[in-house]
């Protein structure tokens, strides 16, 4: 007899790459091999100026933004994947980082539901905050101002993502935010102890102080990867 299916939500990982653009598939399919499902592939551009983050693939040139989800199981052989000696071999260079989520919606089989849950439920969560990704989601066009006041603040760059709004008179109201339709979303990695300045810095920007320009929001790291490195280079 065959077992039926069912949905269910379980705690899991977020790992955000940023990579060379046309490099996005090589590292999906570098994660595959290590468990993963599949991934995202985002169109980004980057933003960074130091000479090291151009090292790393990661400066002002088209990049690919890969999405991928993991149950906690998967992600021990995923990092370890990343970590490799293929990255460099395949020449994928970027940034990897991995982020909490509480929820993923998972279908498994209506036998297996009750044990995914509790080994979901028992796995325990790392906990690191030296470093934090801040999301800016602003109106199209003050992304690289938003980047040139945090660039002052200390940060050494970000990926832009065009983006579209959604919006409504009700979350207009609710989040001020004016109903303009293109969006830009600026992803940027820092130290913790840089976050509160960069904040600052980007709020007191003319073209985002207005109400309805902008939201911020700051996403803890559990770990990141400067992909195409040498491991003894790495974190």
């Amino acid at each position: 007899m065959t077992a039926t299916k069912q949905t269910i939500y379980t705690h899991g990982k977020l790992l955000i790459s940023i990579v060379e653009r046309h490099t996005g598939e090589k590292l999906v399919a570098a994660t595959k091999r290590a468990g993963a499902r599949g991934g995202t592939i985002i169109l980004g551009r980057g933003t960074a100026e130091s000479s090291l983050l151009e090292s790393l693939g990661i400066g002002d040139s088209e990049k690919d933004v890969v999405l991928t989800l993991a149950t906690d199981e998967q992600t021990g052989p995923i990092m370890a994947a990343l970590r490799s000696s293929e990255m460099r071999e395949k020449h994928i260079r970027g940034v990897a980082m991995l982020v909490d989520v509480a929820n993923i919606l998972r279908h498994v089989r209506s036998d297996e539901a009750d044990s995914a849950s509790s080994a979901e439920r028992r796995s325990p969560m790392k906990t690191q905050d030296d470093h934090v990704l801040i999301t800016f989601i602003v109106n199209r066009g003050y992304a690289d101002d938003a980047m040139q006041a945090a660039r002052k603040a200390g940060a050494k760059g970000g990926t832009i993502l065009n983006a579209r709004g959604t919006g409504n008179e009700e979350d207009v109201k609710f989040f001020g935010i004016s109903l303009v339709p293109e969006k830009e979303i600026l992803l940027m990695l820092v130290e913790t102890a840089q976050s509160d300045a960069i904040l600052q810095a980007v709020r007191k920007v003319p073209c985002l102080a207005e109400p309805g320009s902008g939201i911020a929001f700051c996403t803890a790291v559990e770990d990141f990867i400067a992909l195409g490195t040498k491991a003894d280079d790495q974190r």
